[in-house]
């Protein structure tokens, strides 16, 4: 078995595999064997048996988080079919109950497995009907329930099913009819998907008179309070209402929907509140673009998410291990603080906004984090986040990055996900960061690829031309002029995913008041200027080997000349946004 680990650490896989199976002859019930037997598996791109090895070592070893850690990884890149629809059932169910998972990354395999009887069930003219079986599976199947409690379905069609069947819950209520016992779960779960998706669905005028009368029926009496609390959440937050104390403390909780809503709607974000109270400038935001960015991520921290990419504490790796894999220039120099496992090398998250960086940073071993942002609300929101997973090792400080200077320390690794482009001068952001990082240190960079963000440069345009404003009301009205199909040039605009499926997703997406866009050439000069050296692009293995394929002398892969031609060729290599590592020289 270690043998096997040795050829795979080589590249060798096929010496991998077959020492890999060999120890399995030997001992056929050996969870380690079968969780390394389903890594080889992935490598060699075979991702049915990647699966089937996996979940056969959770069989022998359910509690094993290398594992499950190799699951997640596994399950965005897997279609259903018949041939692995039991295996990957058995996957969904495991890691939908994780909440250390970015359950986001599950949202193909939920549109491929749901949106069949979700389309049955839109047939009928009216959802709610007594003889609408396809409704009443699904309000029945806990895993569709909990899936909407945790991840956003990237998909118009199941948009359009929820957007109406929240509008009959609501004309129900306002006609004074209970809720059929069996859709109450569902309707819980699908107040919890409105409040993740932040309200982003159409509503009509009818449904704002009627959403009004609602609220204020709410005060009559507890019956209908319990009733309907549900209905008027899938509209409004529950935090944001005026509602009888007493009544909320009292409301009959009698499903883990119902206790998700009053979690994710009502006390998360009292805690953030108070945490945001809390929170001090450490330095004055000057930068009019800046001023401007951080007025938007406070009106809507960005983005929102129930659970994220935690690694378990037995599965951290120093920090040169992890950007190893990362990366694909090899023989990377590391400072010794950088490859001893008892060493404790300092971390920079430059606009770590809601926490997602700061919480997939638990894949560095004993690293001690600082966080910075400029938004009050995104700050607070990540610190809740972070509490959530007891990381008691990462500060936070509000301050633009433009003043990382004032942290008054040097960073052994800086990470810059997605905000550079939204700086006024891009240089000059990475020049601050720059100048913190050590010699022979690490910045790992997110930024937006002009070739792969073409669809959003016409969307950017149609809104300035129609003077669409950036408002709750005026990104959800272009939006459903977007999938009415009122704009022909921009239909391929809901295939960015979670971007368009959310309000702050989609405001960042088409909205947002300062945007650059990066081609290949101009990274190799903005790294120049620097003093970076490109360590490589992240990206599906599936992409390496095209680009392997058609230049086989780069065996490092990190020609940024050569991707330039690669990504004209094939124009979604990058979905959007190059992200790679970069190292400085000492």
């Amino acid at each position: 078995m270690n043998l096997g680990g040795i050829y795979k650490d080589l590249g060798e896989l096929d010496h991998a595999l077959a020492s890999t199976l060999k120890s399995l002859e030997l001992k056929p019930d050996n969870p380690t064997a079968h969780m390394n037997l389903g890594g080889i598996y992935k490598d060699l791109d075979e991702l049915d048996h990647a699966l089937a090895s996996t979940l056969q070592s959770l069989e022998l070893k359910p509690d094993n988080p290398g594992a499950l850690n190799n699951l997640k990884g596994l399950i965005d890149q897997l279609t259903l079919s018949s041939a692995i629809e039991q295996n990957l059932t058995k996957a969904y169910e495991l890691l939908i109950n994780l909440n250390n998972i970015s359950h986001q990354k599950l949202s193909t395999v939920f549109t491929q497995a749901f949106l069949p009887i979700i389309q049955e069930a839109a047939r009928s003219d009216l959802i709610i009907s007594v003889d609408n079986n396809a409704l009443t599976s699904l309000a029945a199947d806990w895993r569709l329930r909990k899936s909407l409690t945790v991840l956003i379905p990237p998909n118009q069609a199941i948009e359009h099913f929820l957007t109406r069947l929240r509008k009959e819950l609501l004309v129900l209520a306002a006609n004074q009819k209970p809720i059929p016992e069996d859709l109450k779960a569902l309707t819980e779960a699908l107040a919890t998907q409105c409040f993740l998706n932040e309200y982003v669905y159409a509503q009509s005028p009818e449904e704002k008179e009627l959403v009004n009368q609602l609220i204020h029926a709410l005060s009559e009496n507890q019956e209908t309070f319990n009733q309907n609390l549900a209905i008027a959440a899938c509209y409004t937050p529950i935090y944001r209402l005026s509602l009888n104390q007493d009544w909320l403390t009292d409301y009959r909780i009698t499903s883990e929907e119902g206790r998700e809503l009053i979690q994710t709607q009502l006390q998360e974000p009292q805690e953030e509140v108070r945490i945001k109270a809390s929170i001090q400038d450490d330095s004055e935001v000057k930068d009019a673009v800046s001023v401007k960015v951080q007025n938007m991520y406070e009106e809507n921290p960005y983005p929102r998410y129930r659970h994220a990419d935690h690694t378990d504490e037995s599965l951290a790796q120093n920090i040169s291990k992890a950007i190893g894999k990362e990366s694909t220039k090899t023989n990377l120099p590391f400072a010794e603080a950088l490859t001893r496992n008892h060493s404790k090398p300092k971390v920079l998250i430059a606009g770590c906004g809601t926490g997602n960086q700061v919480i997939n940073a638990s894949r560095y071993k004993n690293a001690q984090i600082t966080a910075i942002d400029l938004s009050s609300s995104s700050l607070a929101y990540a610190i809740r986040k972070v509490k959530c997973y007891g990381m008691n090792n990462v500060k936070f400080r509000k301050m633009d990055l433009l003043d990382a200077a004032n942290l008054n320390e040097k960073f052994d690794i800086i990470e810059c996900g997605g905000v550079l482009h939204h700086m006024d001068d891009p240089a000059k952001g990475l020049s601050a960061l720059n100048q913190q990082l050590k010699s022979g240190g690490y910045i790992k960079l997110g930024l937006y690829s002009d070739i792969a963000r073409q669809d959003i440069v016409n969307a950017r345009n149609q809104i300035k031309q129609l003077g669409v404003k950036s408002t709750e009301d005026g990104i959800k009205k272009f939006r459903q002029q977007i999938l009415r199909g009122e704009f022909k040039e921009l239909i391929n605009l809901p295939n960015f995913g979670l971007d368009f499926y959310s309000l702050s997703e989609c405001r960042d997406l088409c909205f947002h008041v300062q945007e650059h866009r990066f081609t290949t050439l101009l990274l190799e000069e903005y790294l120049d200027a620097e003093g970076l050296i490109f360590c490589g692009f992240m990206l599906r293995e599936a992409i390496k080997k095209n680009y392997q394929q058609q230049f086989p002398a780069d065996t490092e892969m990190t020609s940024l000349a050569n991707w330039g031609e690669f990504e004209r060729k094939h124009p979604p290599t990058f979905r959007g946004m190059y992200q790679f590592w970069a190292y400085k020289p000492s």
